[in-house]
């Protein structure tokens, strides 16, 4: 195992690096961390399946080529911008695009964030750096939120009249409250920068536009895929849908979003509407490409243990 060392967050808790880099037969606690993240990573699979939330995706599986060119793409995305963004960074090879996967599919399976720890640990183990990772990884997930937050606003100004026939009453009071508080967020994080990152200007600024191309290249591809579906459906409602999506992507610790999501459809457009069933099934094809990635990138952690070292 290579000793990484720790930057200033850590150094201030020795009794912490110590238990850190301690080991219980032959395996110290990082790769003990790492196994119990896999295994989160596989319980959550048999949930999942457990629940049977891939019912639409069985009972009418989209067939247009171009769907599935588009679905892809929206998929691949997020892990591929985020190699892009520790490429420069860490000169990240190829074989990091792995981990990001799987970083992907604990965050939306498992628990906000548990990915980011897990990649955190990949990095230590399998990395050679002069300092511990884990003031880039803080920096990434906050400019991610914090790009999310600004696009989350803007869309949600630019269509607040079809919000409005959309909500009503307490809902759309909890979605002003929501908006406000986004607005709240950002502007403290904006107010603490200097103390809050770890990385330079220049690439915070990179990660920053990297993490907007991400959010407006998904919002668009999931705008696309339902375009497909449902050609009739007015442009508008689309942005309704995908702003709403992105609302909930904004709530950290709430797992298996797009169903949380198809269920809102479900409240807002009622149980009879087509773009009900073709979210659900966008939904359940995430989560089905979800359950597959997990099981190809967690299973190997338990077969070598020392991937994470």
């Amino acid at each position: 195992m290579k000793e990484a060392t720790f930057d200033y967050q850590t150094d201030r808790f020795p009794r912490l690096v110590a238990f850190w880099n301690a080991s219980w037969r032959g395996i110290d606690v990082q790769q003990w961390a790492g196994l119990l993240l896999s295994g989160a990573i596989l319980l959550a699979v048999g949930l999942q399946l457990g629940r049977g939330g891939l019912t639409a995706l069985v009972e009418s599986p989209p067939r247009r080529p171009a769907f599935w060119v588009v679905f892809g793409l929206l998929y691949a995305l997020p892990s591929a911008c985020e190699w892009l963004i520790f490429r420069r960074l860490w000169r990240l090879p190829l074989s990091g695009f792995v981990a990001l996967l799987r970083k992907q599919v604990a965050n939306e399976l498992v628990l906000g964030y548990s990915g980011d720890v897990q990649f955190y640990l990949w990095a230590r183990g399998n990395l050679k750096m002069a300092n511990s990772p884990f003031g880039a990884v803080k920096d990434v997930a906050i400019l991610s939120a914090v790009a999310g937050n600004a696009l989350t606003v803007i869309l949600m100004i630019l269509i607040w009249p079809l919000l409005t026939e959309a909500v009503a009453g307490p809902l759309a009071r909890t979605f002003a409250w929501s908006v406000g508080m986004i607005a709240v967020t950002s502007l403290v994080l904006f107010g603490i920068r200097r103390r809050l990152f770890s990385l330079g200007r220049r690439d915070l600024l990179f990660v920053f536009a990297v993490h907007l191309g991400r959010i407006l290249g998904c919002l668009a591809s999931l705008a696309i895929l339902a375009h497909l579906m449902l050609p009739h459906v007015a442009v508008g409602w689309l942005l309704v849908l995908v702003t709403l999506r992105m609302m909930l992507s904004r709530l950290p610790l709430l797992p298996a979003k797009d169903v949380v999501f198809a269920g809102l459809v479900a409240i807002l457009f009622g149980p009879e509407a087509q773009i009900v069933l073709v979210m659900a099934l966008i939904g359940s094809l995430i989560i089905a490409t979800q359950l597959v990635v997990g099981l190809v990138t967690a299973l190997p952690v338990f077969t070598s243990p020392r991937s994470f070292a």
